[in-house]
């Protein structure tokens, strides 16, 4: 979540916000060490609720935990604000615990739509992790360096979500046949490593160019690829909304998983974004190699970022920060028109 905060971080004066360090002790650790690399204060959970503490705003990602039969959120927090992280996983990200918050600061049109229903103010803020990309990226060769790209190959990015809607199980190996004609950079779901590390298992004996499963900004690995390949989740909508060529690839009822839904954007995108099945993967290469396709797909993902993001293109991190300062005016005349 840090890629997802720090731009906005960076809008704000450090004196002025704290991190509350939540999770399991794998988390906490990762957390602990993000906030000193950043040089943001912290604070352990587990103070704020011996002090009784009430933040008067805080921002999250989600209100799932609960303490003693509420929200946690609302047990240490005034009003909440919650910023959206994903458009994928529709059943989850819309589900009823966003009626705890008093905020929500949203990617675009679609969040608004999806939210009304809370009747709690929407801000559209863009997507802030990727103002850096129009704002001018630093150079990128050490990276390039350091994951061994071939510079006289096409470079796909695979980026797999986790547990039952991973692609890896079923197309690692067909996805590996690829090795000798393009560079494949894999990026894991950040929680991989820690809950499934029979997917690094099975990763690690192929020749991908780099598997990656440590904790590196997409915006960098998506200015590196040619071409983006997703499953399901929110990351492909970071290619759309960076304007990268995109391929899907398809698991078998995927509709039915628990936190998407037969409406659930990640799944509607194969209405628009050409994707392929266990049965089709045969023909990746001409399609990977199509450029009348990929011409076409550019048009219609101009269309795509029209409804799922403002166009606050290098700029939402300051919508974003200029909300959160804002909350309580927001909140308070939204009360008053209501």
């Amino acid at each position: 979540m840090f890629n997802h905060y720090a731009p906005v971080w960076n809008k704000l004066n450090r004196e002025d916000f704290i991190i509350v360090v939540h999770g399991t002790e794998f988390e906490r650790e990762r957390t602990v060490e993000a906030c000193e690399e950043y040089q943001v204060h912290y604070i352990m959970l587990e103070e704020v609720m011996a002090e009784g503490h009430r933040f008067p705003f805080m921002v999250s990602n989600h209100a799932m935990h609960q303490f003693n039969g509420r929200p946690l959120i609302e047990t240490i927090a005034e009003k909440n604000i919650r910023f959206m992280y994903a458009l994928g996983k529709a059943r989850h990200n819309f589900s009823a615990w966003n009626s705890s918050y008093d905020l929500f600061l949203g990617f675009g049109p679609f969040h608004a739509e999806q939210l009304a229903r809370f009747n709690t103010p929407v801000v559209q803020m863009g997507y802030p992790r990727y103002d850096i990309f129009f704002n001018g990226l630093p150079d990128l060769t050490p990276l390039t360096e350091q994951l061994q790209l071939d510079p006289d190959k096409e470079t796909l990015l695979w980026l797999p979500t986790w547990r039952e809607l991973s692609s890896v199980p079923a197309y690692a190996e067909r996805m590996a046949e690829l090795a000798d004609d393009y560079n494949i950079i894999v990026k894991l779901h950040p929680l991989t490593q820690e809950e499934e590390p029979q997917i690094i298992d099975l990763l690690a004996p192929l020749p991908f160019t780099a598997v990656i499963t440590s904790v590196i900004d997409n915006v960098y690995l998506f200015a590196l690829a040619d071409k983006v390949i997703c499953d399901y989740g929110g990351t492909a909508f970071g290619a759309i909304y960076l304007d990268k060529p995109l391929l899907l690839l398809n698991l078998p009822d995927a509709q039915q998983d628990p936190l998407a839904g037969a409406d659930s954007p990640d799944i509607m995108l194969r209405n628009d974004i050409v994707s392929l099945d266990a049965g089709s993967f045969h023909l990746i290469t001409d399609v990977l190699n199509n450029e009348a396709l990929w011409q076409q797909q550019q048009r219609r993902r101009e269309q795509l970022r029209c409804y799922y993001f403002a166009p606050n293109y290098g700029h939402s991190a300051e919508a974003a920060a200029q909300a959160i300062c804002q909350a309580s005016e927001i909140i308070k005349q939204e009360g008053l028109t209501a």
